[in-house]
Parts: C-alpha cells; sequence; structure tokens
C-alpha cells in the first residue's frame, strides 16, 4: 500500500472520528469540559480560572459549558499522575472535550497514539525535537499571490499550543545584563526537569557553544534546601517554571538569590520581574495570548473544524523588564542601550514621597521660584521707597553736643536741639506721589513675572509629560523592530528573505535605540529645567500625574466650552468676550497706568515748579556748660533760642525747569503710546492664542483618528509580511507612518494643553487661581455676554 493512500485513508478514519464527536457534541448543545494541571500551583489554577472564563464567553452563546467540578483533575508535578488524570478523563463518558495544562500533561498526550476525544494542550516546547507530532502545511493566500506557511499537530482530535520561545535570545539578554557571569545555574520543578531531559541536553550543548557552564538544578518543596544545593561555582541565576511554590516561597528564594549577591533572570518574564527577580524578557501579554488561543482552537474544535488541521504556533512578545531595586542590590548597573528598550522597576534610587501634578505644579511656581521671590522683594524695597519719599513731609527733629578745652580757661561743652517743618514744597509732594505710583507698578510687574513663571512651570510639566510619551512609543516601535526582526530571519529560513532584509532590521532598530536614548535624554532634560523652576534640588525624583482635558479645574476649557466655539460667529464673539476679560485683567495695562499716573504726576509737580515756593518752619535752642567753679554750675542761664521760617521761589536756572516740563510732557506721550501699543499686543495674544487653542483642540481627535488608521494599516501589512506576500519597504513605510502618526497624536493633547496654559497668560489669570465661586462667574459673564449680543447658546449636553 502506498504512502499516499495510507495517508488517505488515516485522514478519512480522523474525520469520521472528528465529525461523529461534533455530532454527538451538536446534539444536546452541551459542553462538558476536563482539565488536568500538572500539580497544585497557583499560577497554573489561575491560568485554568481564565480559560474557564475564556471558553465560556466564546462558547456560551451557543453552547451550555460545564466545568464540573469533579472532572478538575490536579496531579502531583510526576508523569505518573499526569498520565492517570489524562487516561481517565479520555476515558469518562461525562466528559466532551480535555484541556491539558502545564508541560507534563501535555507532553504525554501529545504523544498519546489515539486520542478519542477533542483535546487541546497548553503548553508544549519544541516540538520537532521531542517527537511530538508536527506537520508543516501551505494555504494559498487569499486575493494575493503566494502561500501561508503554518504548523499543525496532523493527529486528529489532537490540538496544542507550541509556545515559541528563543532560549538562545533569552541567555543573550541575561548575558547583556550581567556580562560577567559565565557560571549559570537554571532552576526548574523536578518533573519538568524529567520530562523536557532531551530538550535540556541540547540546551546544555548550545549554552556550552556560547560560554556558558551550565548546572539545571531541581526545585524541592524546600526554598532552603534549594538555596543550599547551589553550587559554589555560580554566578547568575535563571528560574524556569516553579509553579509548585507559593508566593511566600517564591519571593523567599528570590531575596535569598539576592541576599547572596546573584544576578536573577526569569523564563516567565514581567509577573517575576515584578516579585523581585532582577530581569525578564517575556511580557505579561503572552498569558493572554495563550488563553485565548486556547479558547480559540476549543471553540473551532466544537464548531466542526479539524483538530489536525488547527495552528499550533503561539508566536511570544518579547518585553525586556528589569527591576532596578533587585539589581542596585546585586551590584549590577544596566547599561544605557539595555535602559532605552527595559521597563523599570523601582526606576529611582531613592524612594520617591514626592508627586506632582499640573495643578500642584502651577501653584508651587508661583510661590518657590525664585525669580518670583526676588520680585517680591523688590516690592518690598520699594515700599521703603515709598517710605524715604513721605519722610520728606514730616517733623524733622535733631540735637547737637560740642566740647571745647581753652589753655588757661578750662573746657567748654554746647549744646542744641532743633525741629523742622516742611510746610509746602511740591517737589516733595511729587516725589513721595511719583514712588506711590511707582511702588503700584512694581507690584503689578511682580504679578507679570509670577504669571509669566506659572506659565513656565505649566510648559516645564507638560514638556515632561509629552518626552515621557514620546519615550513609551520609542521604545515599543523599537519591540515592533525586534518582532519584525524575529519574522525576517524566519523568513530567510524558509527561503523567502535574503539576509539583507536581516541587516535593514538591524540597521533600523539602532535607528530605534537612537530615537530612544533622545527621548530619555529630552524627559531628564525636562525633569531638571522643571525643578529649577520650582526650585527644588536640580536632579531631586518626583513622579508625575497625567494631565489631560477632563480637569475639573479648568474653566478656559475646549472641551467644556464647546457650545460657544461650534461656529466662525460663535467663536468670533468668544473672542471678543475674552479679550475683554484679557484687557481687564492684564496686569501689563495696570503696571501702565500707574507709571502713566506717576508721569502726570511729575508733569504737574514740574509747571507748578515755576510759580510755588518752597516753604518751612525751623525752631532751636542752644545751651552751654562751662567749667565746674563758675556760678550756677558752669550753667548759662540763658539758652539762645530761635523760631524762624524760609520761603524760597527759583526763578531763572538757565530753563531748567522749562526743559524739566517738557520732557515730562515727552515721557508721558511715551507712555502713553507705549500702553496703547501693549493694549494691542495683548489683544493680538489672546486672538492668536486661541486659534491656536482652537486649531490643537481640533487636531486631537484627527490626529488620533490618523494615528489609529496607520497602526491598523501597520498590522495588516505586518501579517502580510509575515505571510510573505509584502516586501520589506512596504513594512518600513507602513511602521514610520505609523510612528510619526502616533508621536503626532500624542503631541496634540500637549500641545493644546499648553496652548491653553498659554490663553489663561494672555487674560492674566489661571484657573487654578479662581474659587469655584469665580469659574461660576466667569461662566455667568460669558453667557449674559452672548445674550447681550443676540447669540443663542445650544448646549448638546
Amino acid at each position: 500500500m502506498s504512502v499516499s493512500l495510507r495517508l488517505r485513508q488515516a485522514t478519512c478514519v480522523a474525520l469520521l472520528s472528528l465529525s461523529m464527536s461534533v455530532a454527538a457534541l451538536a446534539q444536546d448543545r452541551t459542553i462538558r469540559v476536563g482539565t488536568v494541571l500538572d500539580g497544585p500551583g497557583d499560577p497554573d489554577v489561575a491560568l485554568r480560572a481564565s480559560l474557564e472564563s475564556e471558553v465560556g464567553r466564546l462558547l456560551g452563546g451557543r453552547y451550555k459549558v460545564l466545568f464540573p467540578s469533579e472532572k478538575q483533575l490536579v496531579g502531583d508535578w510526576s508523569a505518573t499522575s499526569a498520565r492517570h488524570n489524562i487516561e481517565g478523563l479520555l476515558g469518562d463518558s461525562e466528559v466532551d472535550a480535555v484541556l491539558v495544562i502545564g508541560i507534563v500533561g501535555p507532553s504525554y498526550v501529545t504523544r498519546r497514539a489515539e486520542i478519542s476525544k477533542p483535546v487541546v494542550a497548553a503548553v508544549v516546547l519544541d516540538p520537532e525535537n521531542s517527537g511530538i507530532p508536527v506537520e508543516t502545511r501551505e494555504q494559498p493566500l487569499r486575493g494575493r499571490e503566494g502561500v501561508k506557511r503554518f504548523r499543525v499537530s496532523g493527529v486528529s482530535n489532537l490540538s496544542y499550543v507550541s509556545y515559541n520561545q528563543d532560549l538562545t535570545r533569552e541567555l543573550e539578554m541575561f548575558r547583556e545584563i550581567a556580562p560577567f557571569a559565565r557560571r549559570l545555574t537554571i532552576l526548574m520543578i523536578e518533573g519538568w526537569l524529567e520530562e523536557l531531559a532531551a530538550v535540556i541536553e541540547r540546551l546544555k550543548q548550545t549554552f556550552r557553544g556560547m560560554g556558558f557552564e551550565t548546572t539545571f538544578l531541581p526545585v524541592g518543596a524546600s526554598v532552603d534546601e534549594t538555596l543550599e544545593s547551589l553550587p559554589e561555582s555560580t554566578e547568575a541565576v535563571m528560574l524556569g517554571g516553579m509553579p509548585h511554590l507559593s508566593s511566600e516561597e517564591f519571593e523567599q528564594l528570590i531575596a535569598g538569590l539576592t541576599e547572596r549577591k546573584l544576578p536573577t533572570y526569569s523564563l516567565r518574564g514581567q509577573r517575576d520581574v515584578q516579585r523581585g527577580v532582577m530581569a525578564g524578557l517575556q511580557a505579561d501579554r503572552n498569558t493572554l495570548y495563550l488563553v485565548r488561543r486556547v479558547a480559540l482552537n476549543l471553540f473551532n474544535l466544537v464548531q466542526g473544524e479539524d483538530a489536525a488541521e488547527l495552528p499550533v504556533d503561539l508566536s511570544v512578545e518579547e518585553q525586556l523588564t528589569i527591576n532596578m531595586t533587585t539589581a542596585r542590590a546585586v551590584q549590577i548597573d544596566p547599561t544605557f542601550a539595555l535602559l532605552t528598550e527595559a521597563d523599570l522597576i523601582g526606576e529611582t534610587e531613592e524612594p520617591s514621597v514626592r508627586r506632582v501634578s499640573l495643578s500642584s505644579v502651577v501653584r508651587e511656581a508661583a510661590s518657590a521660584n525664585l525669580d518670583v521671590i526676588a520680585a517680591g522683594q523688590r516690592v518690598e524695597a520699594g515700599f521703603q521707597l515709598v517710605r524715604e519719599a513721605r519722610s520728606a513731609l514730616w517733623p524733622q527733629a535733631s540735637v547737637s553736643s560740642q566740647g571745647s578745652v581753652f589753655q588757661g580757661i578750662g573746657r567748654q561743652i554746647a549744646g542744641a536741639a532743633g525741629i523742622s517743618q516742611l510746610v509746602y514744597s511740591e517737589q516733595a509732594r511729587s516725589i513721595y506721589d511719583v514712588e506711590r505710583q511707582l511702588q503700584k507698578s512694581r507690584g503689578e510687574q511682580r504679578v507679570q513675572l509670577r504669571l509669566d513663571t506659572i506659565l513656565q512651570g505649566a510648559q516645564g510639566y507638560l514638556d515632561i509629560l509629552r518626552a515621557k510619551t514620546i519615550r513609551e512609543i520609542e521604545k515599543t516601535n523599537l519591540r515592533l523592530t525586534r518582532s519584525n526582526l524575529r519574522i525576517a530571519r524566519t523568513r530567510v529560513d524558509v527561503g523567502r528573505a535574503g539576509r539583507d532584509e536581516v541587516l535593514r532590521w538591524r540597521s533600523q532598530i539602532a535607528q530605534s535605540r537612537r530615537r530612544v536614548i533622545d527621548a530619555w535624554a529630552a524627559h531628564n532634560r525636562a525633569k531638571i529645567v522643571l525643578n529649577r523652576i520650582l526650585n527644588r534640588r536640580i536632579e531631586e525624583p518626583f513622579e508625575t500625574a497625567e494631565a489631560g482635558l477632563d480637569d475639573p479645574e479648568l474653566t478656559v476649557n475646549f472641551q467644556v466650552l464647546k457650545p460657544y466655539i461650534t461656529s466662525p460667529r460663535s467663536f468670533r464673539l468668544f473672542r471678543e468676550f475674552m479679550t475683554r476679560e484679557a484687557l481687564d485683567g492684564s496686569p501689563e495695562l495696570r503696571g501702565l497706568d500707574a507709571e502713566i499716573r506717576a508721569q502726570q504726576r511729575r508733569l504737574l509737580a514740574s509747571k507748578r515748579a515755576l510759580y510755588t515756593p518752597q516753604v518751612s518752619v525751623d525752631a532751636q535752642a542752644q545751651t552751654f556748660r562751662n567749667r565746674p567753679d563758675l556760678p550756677q554750675g558752669g550753667l548759662n542761664p540763658n539758652p539762645n533760642w530761635t523760631v524762624g521760617f524760609s520761603a524760597s521761589l527759583p526763578l531763572f536756572q538757565g530753563g531748567l525747569l522749562r526743559a524739566q516740563r517738557s520732557r515730562s510732557e515727552i515721557q508721558l506721550n511715551q507712555l502713553t503710546t507705549e500702553r496703547e501699543a501693549i493694549r494691542l499686543a495683548i489683544e493680538q495674544n489672546i486672538r492668536s492664542a486661541l486659534h491656536l487653542a482652537g486649531a490643537s483642540f481640533a487636531a486631537i481627535e484627527l490626529t488620533q483618528e490618523a494615528a489609529s488608521a496607520a497602526v491598523e494599516n501597520l498590522e495588516l501589512v505586518r501579517s502580510a509580511y509575515t505571510e510573505g506576500s509584502v516586501d520589506i519597504v512596504r513594512v518600513l513605510d507602513a511602521q514610520s507612518q505609523a510612528l510619526s502618526a502616533q508621536l503626532e497624536a500624542a503631541n496634540s493633547v500637549f500641545n493644546h494643553l499648553i496652548d491653553l496654559m498659554a490663553t489663561q497668560r494672555a487674560t492674566g489669570r489661571f484657573d487654578y487661581f479662581r474659587s469655584p465661586e469665580e469659574r461660576d462667574a466667569l461662566v455667568h459673564r460669558l453667557e449674559a455676554f452672548f445674550q447681550e449680543r443676540g447669540y443663542p447658546v445650544r448646549n448638546n449636553e
């Protein structure tokens, strides 16, 4: 009998068996699912719960899915218990389908000669080299030239998930993090070590070729015994599967390894790094992908698809995660190159108790900034100038004494006291009046500086959020490029591409890493700038809270004010209202008004100087004390005293007074002109800022829509690239478009928030310093303004 004939016969038998199973399932519409776990480990128990939920979600609309508690079997991590439980469920007439979860169970069931009912096994490692059935299929692409290649079990009723985790890549990453480590110990539960003996032997040979001395150490129930069993030569520890340990035991193991200054690396990735392991490459999302694939395979089996033809490979997603707290504890200092790609846990060396938000930043900038403090000190100094000018108008009192010694006569001491009062002085009075106005101007200058500083703080904070977002987008793009590199290598292996594609993606990775470094530097620079504005230690660590349009403290918010900006006419009215608010609240105009009043007073004084005299009154008394032998003890019995007044009026000073008056008139005209120029500039600023804010507000939705479309297009192109129907140029173009669109979408939000802050600065008042009553009053003024203009506001809420 030919091979092709035997294959056709086997296929017919398999299809008949499958159709009978499916017909039986479809008859009563009730699916009873049994599960087999390798052992009672927390991770696998949680995985089973997730599978039950996902299977129920997929099948619940058409079938009643039951997971009878007595059909949920748990082994003791041995091959014997796994085999017993699997055989029991396969022979149980009350079970319609079986899920086998773990390593030992899937390894056994996938090698079974015949399978009588639908089975989905997860997970299988290295099926080609482990004696597990696997076949390659080709499927024509719909609407495109080429074929799609994928692997299947080729066995009736058997579907499994092969976890394509590149252990060589994992080890290379571990070596990059801990470059000095060459003697490696790999910890794994004993039952899995026995089941994966052939795979482990090949790994040892591979690792030996990479320059590692590798020891596989079984982990039993005692953490202390495991730690004591570590070879003394161990320089680093890689953690495989240890689902039998509780969370407390696992953390105890990691603490013991960290105490021994041993770098640790988990093959399970992020979830273990969050629990104290130093590093890992696998993303948490891989568990979700596994759950969905297993549930989908079971769904397809129930729907009548042939299990032998379901794809078995599950591509895993990489996400380097480093626990910096653990890294510091074992004296590992990751390079900048690694940090560009990694998600960091415990990033700062000292735990940061300081958390800032946009609201807290603007308030802190208004009070803590050194420039603002210095401006306040200038105002205080100006107040003393006012007091100095006023002192000339108050009475002046003085006392004096003088002593002399005469040869042959003795000594003489004279004492005097005097008081004077300026009755009228236009010059002194004008100086005082001018200083009072200038003090008001200095106060308004401080307000201007405070507003500018608040704007700087807000922009600095938003720049931090922008840089942080851009860094994450660039890191995501870098991970995507690495994924494309893996696809390219697969394409090379199957003969669909040349080595030039691999080199092209490696070049893209280098460029992506550079952009991540640039974004990292921009983020750190922005934090330094903000610390300087807030008068903090230049590199003091802090955490940031996200900022958005949903901030309840923002009144001048285009999201809130939509009814007033929906049309050109309403937006024009809104700009008129905001311009009026800006002019009324402008410290620049108030400061200039004070300077103008001061100059007007100078001009008045220069005019009065031509005809008003300066008048003052003085009184003085003087007494003497001579030698002690004189009568009256040396006192002069008749002290001298005088009372007088004086008046003076300049008649001619070479034209000085007229020149001063003319200069005052010119300076007054200059200030009046400057005020008009500043008024126009304020109006221009507020109207321009509103136009910019309006445009950036509209850009948010548009750029997000563009980003969504670009990402969806990229997914389609990458899928086609994986299938071999498009070349690398199409992928590069789609990835570049997606990256640009995502950056624009992220920037649009921060651009709009910065435009809002600039708009509030132009109005002379930030919403964060308005009370709820003041915010309500602003909205009421806006409503009244529109009503006065006869424009009905339609609120769509």
